[in-house]
Formats: C-alpha cells, structure tokens, sequence
C-alpha cells in the first residue's frame, strides 16, 4: 500500500474544501515543498562540493561565514538574488529567459516516482521508470535554447557540443537500465526495488552499474565529462552569458543532479530502500520499517554521491573526442551485449 503525499493532503482537507479544490492545495503544497527541497540540497550540495574538493586537493574550502563556513551557500544565494540581471542586447529575448526552466524543471518533476521508502512516493507511476527518463530528456533542449539564444559564439558551440554528447551517453545510460527493468519485469520505481529483495541487482548487473555510473556523470554534467563547458576553449560553454539567479539556476541543476543521478543508481542497482535480508513491511506488519527503509535510502544515496565528488575531483577532463569515441564504440557496444545477455538469461529461465 502506498503512501501517496498528495493523496494525504486531499484526504485531510477534503471534508472543509471540497474534492477539487483540496486537489489543487495538495499540488500547491507539494510543488512548494518539492522546490524547497531541490533549492536545498543543491544549496547544501555547494557547500559540501567545495568542502569534499578541499579535502581532496589539501585546501581549506569555505571557512569565514557561519561555523566551518556552513552558511557559504546561504551568502552566494543572497548574492546571486541580488545581483542585477544583464542580458546580450542581441540575445533572444524569450529564449535567454527560459532556458534556465528548461534545465532545471524536468529534474524536479523527474523526483514524483522515485520511492524514498516502501511506498513513500509522489506519484505511484505504473510506467515511473520511462517518466524519469522521458523528463529527464527535456535538459539538454534547455542547454541548447540557452545556447543559441545568448547569441554568442562560445555558448553556441558550448550547447552545440553538450549536445552531441547527451546523444552518445544517453543510449549506453538508458540501454543499461532496461537490462534492470527487464530482470525486475515492471517499469515501476517501486516493482524494481521491491524485486531486489534479498539480492540487489548490481550482483546481476556488475557491467550496466558500471555503463550507468559513467553516463549518469555525464549527465549531470561534471568532470571527467562536463565537455559542454572548458575553460580553455569554451569559457562556461552554454551558459556563459548568464548571471544572477539565472546563473544559480543553471549551477543548482548541476549540485542537485549529483544527488538525483546518485538516487537513480540506488534504485536501480543497490536495492532503494531495501534493507539486505529484510523483506517488506507488509510482511512483519511493523508499522515503522518504511520510515527505516527512507533512513537506508538516503544513507546510501550519500554513499554514491560521495563516489561522484571523489571522481568528479580526482580525474582529468576527457577531451570532446575521446568521449564520443568511449560511448559509440565502448559503451554503447557493452550496453548492447549486456542487454542480449540480460534478455536471453531471463527468457531462457523463465522457459524453464
């Protein structure tokens, strides 16, 4: 039985506003709440970024506003509020102002079916899994709206790339993932940790954590393959033109899809909220165990996205080519193999 947060809100203020009208405020809440929670983590995600980057390369990292520098993301949050919006006079006008939407939107709206625990969702998609990629799909049209409408040069050629290479991950990314989504039988979020009971899928699926892993960074776009911006060629690539808010849009899409890939990796390959040797809660009809299984998802969602700050600042930048070439002949390839492999396994088993 799920637990549906809209469901709740409705149910609770049905009896004094009507069906409708409790739908809407339930809707309201959750989007407000689910803004609030995007802004942050990534808010969060900054200061932790810097701190981690820190103490990797044996620097200090923020350190002067509030203790320890907790309160850094709060300051470059005022500042990027406050500072005056300058917008290219050739831009395009409507373009330049939507892009940052367009980027940041889909990965909250992307957030409704992920379970954070046994039941303990948004939305209770039957199809979640294809939602979460289809959504997902919709930034790298953002990058090259924002590209094309700064009118600029550098940012053009930045989204033009970014492009490029959204195509060559995004296949070997979703390949990967339908291997899982075969072994579990369902496209739902909740089917496929559930089907992971005892055993987690990255002991079936080594390789396509592995593809995931590598094209999920690239997906959020940071080292060794944030290619859509180089400080040597390209500036800040698509968003180069941007300031301000607009700016901290574009930089918390990143900070959060280091936590939104790291989830998504979790669900898939590491059991979501599954407990090893804990079967559901329906099962032991304790009422608390869901609450425990939102306590073991979050834990190992800070693993993995631990193991992403540790690449992100350890390895060098790929060049353009080098990763064109990794996806179409190494990982596209793999990903193909592993799903044939995946495919005849569960069909084979299954005649028997």
């Amino acid at each position: 039985m799920a637990f549906l947060l809209p469901d709740a809100i409705t149910n609770l203020l049905e009896p004094y506003t009507g069906h409708v009208a409790a739908r809407l405020i339930a809707w309201f809440v959750i989007a407000f709440l689910l803004l609030n929670f995007v802004m942050a983590v990534g808010g969060l995600m900054s200061y932790i970024m810097r701190k981690f980057m820190a103490r990797v390369q044996t620097r200090v990292g923020p350190n002067r506003v509030g203790p320890f520098g907790l309160l850094q993301f709060l300051a470059d949050g005022v500042k990027m509020v406050a500072k005056e919006e300058v917008r290219p006079a050739q831009a395009d006008k409507w373009a330049y102002r939507i892009a940052p939407y367009l980027v940041l939107l889909p990965i909250m709206i992307a957030m409704a079916p992920l379970p954070f625990g046994e039941g303990v969702l948004l939305s209770d998609l039957r199809f979640g899994f294809l939602f979460i990629i289809a959504v997902s799909a919709i930034s790298p049209i953002g990058e090259l709206v924002a590209g094309w409408g700064s009118n600029n040069k550098y940012a053009t050629y930045g989204a033009v790339r970014a492009a490029s290479l959204d195509v060559s991950y995004e296949i070997p990314m979703v390949l990967a993932a339908v291997s899982v989504v075969i072994l579990a039988g369902s496209l739902s979020t909740q089917d496929i940790v559930g089907h992971q009971q005892p055993l987690w899928f990255v002991f079936l699926q080594p390789v396509g954590a592995f593809i995931f892993f590598v094209c999920a960074l690239a997906k959020a776009g940071v080292v060794p393959t944030d290619l859509g911006e180089s400080e040597s060629e390209l500036i800040a690539g698509w968003f180069t033109e941007y300031g301000g808010m607009k700016f901290g849009m574009f930089q918390l899409n990143v900070f959060f899809g280091v936590v939104f890939i790291a989830m998504l990796e979790v669900i898939l390959f590491f059991g979501g909220w599954s407990v090893p040797f804990v079967t559901s809660a329906v099962a032991f009809n304790i009422d608390w165990l869901p609450l425990l299984g939102v306590v073991v998802f979050l834990a190992k969602t800070v693993i993995l996205t631990s193991m992403v700050l540790l690449t992100w600042f350890t390895l060098p930048r790929l060049r353009p080519d080098q990763f064109l070439t990794l996806g179409w002949k190494v990982l596209f390839p793999l990903a193909l193999l592993n799903l044939v492999v995946t495919a005849g396994f569960v069909y084979y088993l299954g005649g028997a």
